[in-house]
């Protein structure tokens, strides 16, 4: 048997090729790229206005990349819906909660919420363009339910404890009252411009936004509290 001599083996070794990156890796990466070029697209231009053609030279890829992973421009305005949520949801799940100091971790909640829609006008514009469209791709995500499911048992968490210390009732559908608490502040920084307009000042003025913060905390505590 012909021996391969030690130095023969490592010019051999040093002469191959680096080894390359997983596809599945690089992949992903494209993939998270068209998500976020597509979402500020979506947010900047509407649906109508958001082609494949803007999308593609923000997230600086082909079209036929795009077509690829999500295979049309209406998966992929319901991928960047779930997305939107999912970022909300997650960062929602990530606070931190006393649960044995209820009130603290409502108001926290609450603010959480308000601040968010504050610091992510994009998520407001998205959602209204999905109102327009009547909630349709919405409707074509599967894992909706589920998406909206922890944050639904953070509150419920939440009111239970209350109830049980006898702070907050022990009636309150936590469903309503989460859409109670969205709603407060959706409208307010989904309508800042026509209010502004109509009330004659900056709706959107940190002065403005602290008080209506307190407001929407006011009008929660006395619809739970006993």
């Amino acid at each position: 048997m012909k021996k391969t001599h030690p130095a023969s083996s490592r010019s051999t070794a040093e002469s191959m090729p680096a080894p390359r990156k997983p596809r599945s890796r690089k992949n992903q990466t494209t993939r998270e790229a068209i998500l976020e070029a597509a979402e500020l697209t979506f947010a900047q231009k509407g649906y109508t206005g958001a082609t494949v053609e803007r999308i593609s030279k923000q997230a600086k890829c082909y079209e036929s990349l795009i077509y690829y992973h999500f295979g049309s421009k209406d998966k992929l305005f319901s991928l960047v819906l779930e997305n939107a949520y999912r970022k909300l949801i997650e960062a929602e799940q990530a606070l931190e909660l006393d649960f044995e100091k209820p009130e603290a971790a409502l108001r926290t909640i609450i603010l959480f919420i308000w601040d968010y829609y504050q610091n992510h006008p994009e998520l407001i514009i998205l959602l209204n363009t999905e109102n327009l469209h009547k909630g349709k791709h919405l409707k074509k995500i599967q894992s909706l339910n589920q998406l909206f499911s922890p944050a639904i048992e953070i509150l419920q968490t939440t009111i239970d404890s209350g109830a049980r210390k006898k702070i907050f009732r022990a009636n309150i559908d936590v469903v309503n009252l989460y859409i109670s608490i969205m709603s407060l502040g959706y409208f307010y920084v989904s309508n800042r411009y026509t209010l502004s307009a109509f009330l004659d000042k900056n709706l959107m003025a940190p002065e403005e936004c602290s008080q209506w913060s307190e407001h929407i905390v006011d009008i929660v505590f006395k619809s739970v509290r006993k």
